[in-house]
């Protein structure tokens, strides 16, 4: 059994957004726990290993998860090597001390509020600590606590009527069908008096059961003593909840995991995907014998026995499922990259990672902080590449595997005050810095961010030079822009940038000092202000997409999806670029635990474009991710007209995420979609005629002759195809729907959707 906390046995951590500005929330609860024990004895709970640390947690980083920890200064880090504390950083003494290193042959404890207390009190240098694995300190676990509400009724001061550290019920008498919550909070659905889902926010309400919603101390008492499986009621008289834990909740657990296997198989038959039914029959049937063992392993009160074979029980369920999630042929699978990599053998094993799972795109860093990774003639080398070229050596190993590299750069984001501050870039030209309304840097928002102007002439030529640099010398198929933005500037008292050369160069423009306005002394000034920092970004995007025309490197974007934060707070108007076709495809960072808001947000975001670009939708695994939630984004992502997605980042993906994305969305090799849009379109419209002989007809979904019909106008539009006649090509694919169309009345309106949606497909490629 693996020594990780089963986090798959939970369904789902909550919800979670970009980087350190969103809380990310990790179920706490199990009747079997691990621990970290002290030299002196004294053990405490461990919350998670390799995950984002949130309040009053211990979190253990291991090798695995990258070189540092990536945490910030609100907590202490130890280090662990061989066992023995080789280092005590005590964030708040001392910030820099942030972000500690992971030893190779060791680990880091990271613990922030209560835990950092702990850690403080009992582990000392130089003494040895241990880490105890799925230990079963009690056979049952209790709590009860008072909840602040029963329904609470509007009008709402908060959403949902949820409110600093309460814990809410809400029940079918509320009126809502939703709890109405934003994601600063956890909450968990319970039907029947069991927990069925840990959700992030804006929960539905069961008929048959509730939602307890908690925010501050009532979100940390969700995650200490409940997790899915576990028995929760409410007594409304008292106004008390009580959460129990003991070995029958894992089966409890593992019969939810077996459930919603068996939904998801039969759906997929219904839609009539095209996926390894066999198999996952074969996993559900399995699964089933298994939980009759943990049962009666149960009723002899073995209750190990009885967890092993639950969590066995519920890893098969989980394989069931994701053997019924389809798997494309036209398909972007990508992944974000920070490389560590110390030589060649390494970056191998990188990329034969990714190759086993069937990615086909890397955004590899290969710009940030104000270095490259690359021995360079425009800019200063990372110090911890010296001596060699990973870029040139991923670029040559990923080709052999079929992989794309895109370098991924920071464009004005350029330094951090834990890495050297503030950087190569502004040590030698502090005059490009971005300042706030003070003459202040770095951010005050993004903490410890320093960036360069946007509007400052010289920077911008900076970094086309280093763009164009690593576009000219390697064979990188793409420039991925990150940071392409504004530091947040909301609320405007922290906004950016207020330097002389901005502040002269607008006055010359408008007249007016920005730094003399204010949205509500000047709201016409201000308006054209913001208009003039939008203008900024988006005329750099303009210069890079015409500097990067004939080479045959594609551009896109990582942006904001909400166009109201993207614009309003960091002037980063994509919808703008898009509309005037500066972009190859876009990559909107979706990142939330909340599957239903990611593909909600991602149906949106491709819903405000007016011109035909790829969107491959950015997911957060890094947020905590288990394998189940990966790839059920990664498979609702398809509902949305996306043509793909990317995850974030590789190094926080573990053997579990890359085995389930291989037995689910990505068990077929595919082609990424922008590459070459006449061979996207024709491999979909094979797909599309195979489909139809090996699963629509042959399942009696479609009749043989509508389907030989249907067929005549898709050879016909492959023909055109290969003749590189996209427009006659659109006009069969056009007639094929006509057909379909025609024939609606015999065909099952499942297949129908099926064809349709293909179809759809072939045209989207067809138009880029």
């Amino acid at each position: 059994m693996s020594k990780r906390v089963k986090t798959w046995i939970v369904f789902a951590v909550i919800a979670a957004f970009v980087l350190s500005y969103y809380p990310s929330l990790q179920p706490q609860a199990a009747f079997k726990e691990n621990l970290i024990k002290a030299q002196n004895g004294q053990t405490y709970q461990i919350s998670g290993f390799n995950k984002i640390r949130e309040a009053n947690q211990l979190i253990v980083y291991t090798p695995e998860f990258g070189a540092s920890t990536k945490n910030n200064q609100w907590g202490i880090e130890i280090i662990v090597k061989n066992d023995v504390v080789t280092e005590v950083r005590d964030l708040l003494d001392d910030e820099k001390l942030s972000d500690a290193p992971i030893p190779p042959d060791g680990y880091v404890l990271s613990g922030h509020g209560e835990a950092r207390t702990w850690l403080l009190a009992n582990v000392k240098l130089g003494e040895r600590t241990e880490i105890l694995y799925d230990v079963i300190s009690e056979p049952r676990k209790e709590s009860t606590t008072s909840f602040n509400k029963l329904n609470p009724q509007a009008p709402f001061e908060f959403p949902g009527g949820r409110g600093a550290d309460e814990l809410i019920v809400y029940t079918k008498d509320y009126g809502y069908d939703t709890t109405g919550t934003n994601q600063y909070g956890a909450e968990v659905i319970v039907r029947n008096g069991i927990v069925v889902e840990m959700s992030g926010s804006n929960s539905p309400i069961p008929d048959d059961g509730f939602v307890l919603s908690g925010h501050g101390k009532g979100k940390d008492w969700l995650l200490k003593y409940t997790q899915v499986g576990a028995k929760v009621t409410f007594n409304e008289e008292n106004k008390t909840v009580t959460a129990v834990i003991d070995a029958s909740a894992y089966i409890n657990a593992a019969e939810l995991v077996l459930n919603k296997a068996k939904a998801s198989l039969a759906s997929a038959k219904e839609q009539f995907l095209d996926i390894p039914e066999a198999d996952a029959e074969a996993k559900i049937a399995e699964a089933e014998e298994v939980i009759g063992e943990a049962r009666r392993a149960f009723a002899d009160e073995n209750w190990e026995s009885t967890m092993e074979l639950s969590e066995q029980a519920a890893l098969l369920s989980k394989e069931a499922y994701f053997y019924s999630v389809e798997s494309k042929k036209v398909d972007a699978r990508g992944v974000w990259h920070r490389p560590v990599e110390k030589n060649r053998e390494e970056i191998i094993k990188t990329l034969d990672r990714l190759e086993a799972a069937n990615y086909n795109l890397l955004f590899l860093e290969t710009y940030f902080h104000g270095y490259t990774i690359y021995p360079s003639t425009k800019a200063e080398q990372n110090p911890q590449f010296k001596g060699w070229d990973p870029l040139a050596v991923f670029v040559e190993e990923a080709k052999k595997r079929g992989i794309e590299v895109h370098a991924w750069v920071h464009t004005f984001f350029v330094g951090h005050e834990s890495l050297n501050p503030p950087g190569p870039v502004l040590e030698k030209h502090p005059e490009w810095a971005a300042v706030d309304r003070q003459g202040d840097l770095p951010s005050k928002k993004e903490v410890g961010y320093y960036w360069l102007n946007p509007a400052h002439p010289e920077a911008r030529d900076f970094l086309s030079t280093v763009f164009n640099e690593m576009t000219d010398e390697y064979e990188v198929e793409g420039l991925h822009l990150d940071y392409i933005r504004y530091p947040v500037s909301q609320p405007y008292d922290v906004g950016f940038s207020y330097d002389d050369y901005t502040r002269g160069e607008f006055k010359k423009e408008a007249g007016v000092d920005p730094l003399e306005i204010t949205p509500a002394s000047d709201p016409e000034n201000w308006e054209k202000w913001n208009k003039w920092r939008e203008r900024q970004i988006t005329t750099f995007v303009e210069r890079i997409r015409g500097e990067m025309n004939g080479k045959q490197v594609d551009l896109s974007t990582a942006v904001f999806p909400e166009v109201t934060d993207a614009i309003d707070a960091k002037f980063q108007n994509w919808v703008e670029w898009v509309n005037a076709g500066q972009l190859d495809f876009i990559t909107p960072m979706v990142y939330s635990v909340d599957t239903n808001y990611v593909e909600r947000t991602s149906r949106e975001f491709i819903e405000r474009m007016t011109y035909p670009v790829l969107s491959y939708i950015g997911l957060a695994p890094f947020v905590g991710f288990d394998d189940e939630l990966l790839v059920s984004q990664a498979d609702a992502i398809g509902n949305t007209g996306a043509a793909g997605q990317v995850q974030f980042a590789y190094h926080t993906l573990q053997d579990q995420h890359f085995h389930a994305l291989s037995l689910g969305p990505q068990r077929t090799s595919a082609i990424v979609p922008h590459r070459n849009p006449v061979q996207s379109a024709t491999v979909a419209l094979e797909e599309l005629s195979r489909k139809m002989s090996e699963i629509y007809v042959a399942k009696k979904g479609l009749e043989p002759q509508h389907a030989k019909i249907i067929e005549v106008q898709l050879k016909q539009a492959r023909a055109k195809l290969e003749k590189s006649k996209k427009e006659q090509a659109l006009k069969h694919i056009d007639q094929a729907e006509k057909l379909l169309n025609t024939v609606n009345m015999h065909a099952n309106p499942n297949v129908k959707t099926q064809i349709e949606k293909q179809l759809d497909d072939a045209r989207r490629y067809l138009a880029q």
